[in-house]
């Protein structure tokens, strides 16, 4: 089976459990659509069990470019006398990652060693901007926000960084042609999104028509919502 979560922000009891619900086999595949670190407490937790399954997938999320921008002047010692020694564009980017949730992942930062830094921030940079994934007779793209400036005919290839990292997309607005084509993303919680709609909000995974939104708030007293994607079962922790 091939089933995709997102947004998990830190939150290693959710990750815990959804592992725990899906009992994944070598054989299953889970992607998770960025956004594992910063804002909830144990992100680097969550990255470091993730980087010893070869059955799951991490596609890049912004506040894991926002980390990787910023680890690399931190991978000696991340202490309050190096965080003093930035430069100021050094010190931008850092107050721009804790401003956007990113101290729980210093501090975790700060708790690793040297070594274990430099194979964190070597695991953001692997990290992929997309997947194409066929299962249940259906071919999904899976991606972090969605695809900004969207056009049904643009190869994946030639979407800019910042078009997988920070799209607003409309659920209500027609994509491809090809009925049997889903986007499958995370970033902006389902709540928001149905609001936006008109609806009541709901921590529930958002299906319209051939888009699919799966941050369920779970750093927000929401839910960690996951996708079967040979089935379309929704499962929750």
């Amino acid at each position: 089976m091939q089933y995709v979560c997102s947004d998990i922000h830190g939150r290693y009891d959710k990750w815990c459990a959804l592992l725990a619900a899906l009992d994944l086999k070598p054989t299953d595949t889970l992607y998770v659509l960025g956004d594992v670190i910063d804002r909830g407490p144990d992100g680097i937790k969550v990255l470091q069990d993730m980087a010893q399954r070869l059955n799951v997938i991490p596609i890049l999320g912004n506040h894991e470019l926002d980390a990787a921008l910023c680890i690399p002047k931190l991978l000696q010692e991340v202490t309050d006398e190096s965080i003093a020694a930035l430069s100021g564009k050094d010190f931008a980017a850092l107050s721009e990652w804790l401003q956007n949730g990113g101290g729980p992942t210093l501090r975790g930062l700060q708790q690793s060693s040297p070594a274990e830094r430099e194979e964190l921030l070597d695991y953001l940079r692997d990290m992929d901007l997309y997947a194409a994934v066929e299962a249940g007779g259906r071919n999904f793209v899976l991606t972090h926000a969605g695809l900004d400036h969207f056009e049904a005919e643009k190869p994946l290839e030639d979407y800019e960084l910042l078009d997988f990292l920070l799209g607003r997309p409309n659920p209500l607005d027609e994509i491809w042609h090809d009925k049997s084509k889903f986007l499958v993303y995370g970033h902006t919680p389902t709540r928001v999104l149905r609001e936006q709609m008109g609806e009541s909000p709901a921590d529930t995974i958002l299906r319209c028509g051939q888009q699919i939104a799966i941050d369920c708030a779970c750093v927000f007293n929401g839910k960690l919502g996951c996708l079967c994607l040979d089935t379309l079962e929704e499962i929750y922790v």
